[in-house]
C-alpha cells in the first residue's frame, strides 16, 4: 500500500517487535543477533530451544515465555522469515540419519540485525552522550594534527580524520538525544520524573559540554578554515591512502568530497553566532525557565496532597507493636476511630432540675417544618462566638513584610547592575539569581531587530528591558553559590516600565 501510494513506510521488518507474540520474538532475534558474535554460519533449529531457555535463565526472566501452550517456534521461525527478519537454510544431509532430522538454519538478515540493534539501544545514549562531551577538545587535538600532517603525512591524516569523523557522529547523536530528551520532558504536564530528566540533561550540558564549545569553538573554525583552502589533490592522496591504490576514480572522488562536506558540518557547528552549537546552549538556556514552572508546580501541589510519609510511618509503628491489641490501640489513637464503650451501671442525675425528666424517658415533641429546613439557620438567640484568629493574623502579616522587604531589597540590587555587562555581575545572591534567570528567559523570548538587540516588557509590566549583544567576545559567565551560569554575552539595561494611562 505504502509503495502504491509513493510513500516512505512500511517497514515490513519492523512487524516482530508489534502483535500478541512481541515478546516471544524479541527474545528468540536477541538469540539470533547474540550468536553472531560466535558464529557466522547461523544457529541450528535443535539447538535454538537450549540457547533460548540459557538466554532466558541468564536475564532473569521465566523460562515458561517458551515453554507456555501458545509458543510455536516453528510457527514463529516462518512469520520471521516472511518479515524479512532471518534467513532459513538447510545443513548438507551427511547421513541416512540426517534425513529425518531439522537440519534448518536460522540467520538474521542485515536489515533485520540493525533494526534489533538500534531498537535495543533505545534509551542507552549514556556512553554517547559521555563521549560526545569531550567532543570539542577532541576536535581540535585531531584537527591541529590533520592540518600538520594532511600535505607530508597522508598516512597520520587519514588516522586523525578517522577521528574526527567519528567523534563528529557521536556529539550530533547525543545533541540530538538532548534535544529529543528535553522535547519530551516539557510536553504536558510537568512531573516528578520530567523534572529529573530535565535537570539531569541541564547538568550534564553545563558541566562538561557547554563549556568545551566555549573553550574550542574560535580554535576549531580556524583549523576548519585552513583545511579549507586546501588542493584537491591534498585531499585525493588522503583519500587513496584510507582506500587503497586499487580504489578507482569514483570512489576517490567521493571520499574526498566527503571530506570537505564533513568541514562545511563542522564550520555550520562552530563558526558564527547562529551556529549550531549556540543554537543547541540557546534550548538549553530556554528550558530553565520552564523547569523553574514546573518545580513550582509540583512543590505546590503535590506537597500537601500526599500523607504517604505519614502511612508509612504509621505502617512501621504498627509493624513494630507486639500484638494485635496494642497494634488496634495504637491505630484508633492515630485516626481516631475508637470503639464504642459500654459502662455497667446506673448513671448520675443529670445537672440542673431534678424534676426534669430525661431525653430518654420524655414524651416526643413536635419539630416545625420550618426547622427541619433551616435547622440551626433558624433558632433564634445569641450567635456562637467566632474564633479568635487575631495572633494568626497578624503573624501573616509580619512574614508579608519581612517577604516584601526582602523582595525590593534584591530589586535594588538588581537596578543596581543595570547596563552592566553580563560577566561583570559578581557576588549574585541566589534571590539575585532567581531574578536574573526570569529577566533572561524574557529576553530569549522577544524578537530582536536588525542590530541583535531585544527590548521587552515584563509580563506583570513592572519591568522594562533590553539586551545589547556584544558580539567577538567570549561567552559571560557569572559564578553563583550553586555552581555557574554560562551564557552569551550581553549588556542588560533594566528598569521600571512606564505606565501610560
Amino acid at each position: 500500500m505504502w509503495q502504491l501510494a509513493g510513500l516512505p513506510g512500511g517497514l515490513l521488518e519492523a512487524s516482530y517487535l508489534t502483535g500478541k507474540y512481541a515478546s516471544q520474538y524479541r527474545v528468540i532475534v536477541d538469540v539470533l543477533l547474540d550468536q553472531q558474535q560466535h558464529t557466522l554460519t547461523g544457529v541450528p533449529a535443535a539447538e535454538l530451544p537450549d540457547l533460548l531457555r540459557t538466554y532466558l535463565r541468564e536475564h532473569g526472566t521465566d523460562p515458561a515465555l517458551i515453554d507456555e501452550s501458545g509458543f510455536d517456534l516453528k510457527d514463529r521461525m516462518t512469520s520471521l522469515e516472511k518479515w524479512k527478519v532471518i534467513h532459513v537454510f538447510q545443513d548438507r544431509a551427511l547421513r541416512d540419519a540426517d534425513f529425518v532430522r531439522d537440519l534448518d538454519r536460522y540467520q538474521l538478515t542485515e536489515t533485520g540485525a540493525q533494526l534489533h540493534r538500534a531498537v535495543a539501544e533505545l534509551g542507552q545514549d549514556l556512553a554517547a552522550g559521555a563521549a560526545a562531551t569531550l567532543a570539542p577538545g577532541v576536535l581540535t587535538a585531531n584537527l591541529a594534527v590533520l592540518s600538520a600532517a594532511a600535505t607530508t603525512d597522508p598516512a597520520q591524516a587519514a588516522s586523525a580524520w578517522s577521528i574526527i569523523e567519528n567523534t563528529y557522529q557521536a556529539m550530533a547523536r547525543a545533541a540530538a538525544a538532548w534535544q529529543a530528551r528535553l522535547a519530551g520532558a516539557l510536553a504536558g504536564t510537568p512531573t516528578a520524573e520530567k523534572v529529573a530528566v530535565v535537570q539531569e540533561t541541564l547538568r550534564r550540558y553545563v558541566d562538561m559540554w557547554g563549556a568545551g564549545v566555549d573553550t574550542h569553538s574560535e580554535s576549531i573554525t580556524t583549523q576548519v578554515t585552513q583545511l579549507s583552502a586546501l588542493t584537491d589533490a591534498v585531499w585525493r592522496r588522503i583519500a587513496v591512502h584510507n582506500l587503497g591504490v586499487n580504489a578507482d576514480d569514483a570512489a576517490i572522488d567521493e571520499l574526498a568530497a566527503s571530506y570537505r562536506k564533513t568541514l562545511d558540518t563542522l564550520r555550520a557547528w562552530f563558526d558564527g553566532p547562529h551556529c549550531q552549537a549556540r543554537r543547541l546552549r540557546r534550548q538549553m538556556r530556554n528550558t530553565i525557565q520552564p523547569l523553574l514552572r514546573g518545580q513550582r508546580t509540583l512543590a505546590a501541589v503535590g506537597g500537601h496532597v500526599s500523607r504517604r510519609a505519614e502511612l508509612l510511618a504509621l505502617a512501621t509503628r504498627l509493624e513494630a507493636e507486639p500484638d494485635d491489641t496494642s497494634a488496634w490501640r495504637l491505630w484508633a489513637t492515630a485516626t481516631g476511630l475508637y470503639s464504642a464503650v459500654h459502662l455497667p451501671g446506673a448513671g448520675s442525675a443529670p445537672a440542673g432540675n431534678p424534676s426534669a425528666s430525661s431525653f430518654w424517658d420524655a414524651d416526643p415533641v413536635p419539630v416545625e417544618a420550618r426547622l427541619r429546613k433551616q435547622g440551626p439557620k433558624a433558632t433564634t438567640g445569641t450567635a456562637s462566638r467566632i474564633p479568635d484568629h487575631r495572633d494568626n493574623r497578624r503573624a501573616a502579616r509580619e512574614r508579608n513584610r519581612q517577604l516584601q522587604q526582602s523582595q525590593a531589597a534584591t530589586e535594588q540590587a538588581v537596578l543596581a547592575r543595570s547596563g552592566l555587562l553580563l560577566s561583570q555581575w559578581t557576588n549574585v545572591t541566589d534571590p539575585e539569581l532567581e531574578m536574573l534567570l526570569m529577566v533572561l528567559a524574557t529576553v530569549a523570548n522577544a524578537r530582536p531587530d536588525p542590530a541583535g538587540v531585544r527590548e521587552v516588557v515584563t509580563d506583570d509590566g513592572r519591568w522594562h528591558l533590553r539586551a545589547e549583544p556584544v558580539l567577538q567576545t567570549p561567552s559571560a559567565v557569572v559564578k553563583t553559590s550553586g555552581g555557574r551560569l554560562v551564557h552569551p554575552e550581553v549588556r542588560l539595561h533594566i528598569g521600571v516600565a512606564q505606565v501610560t494611562v
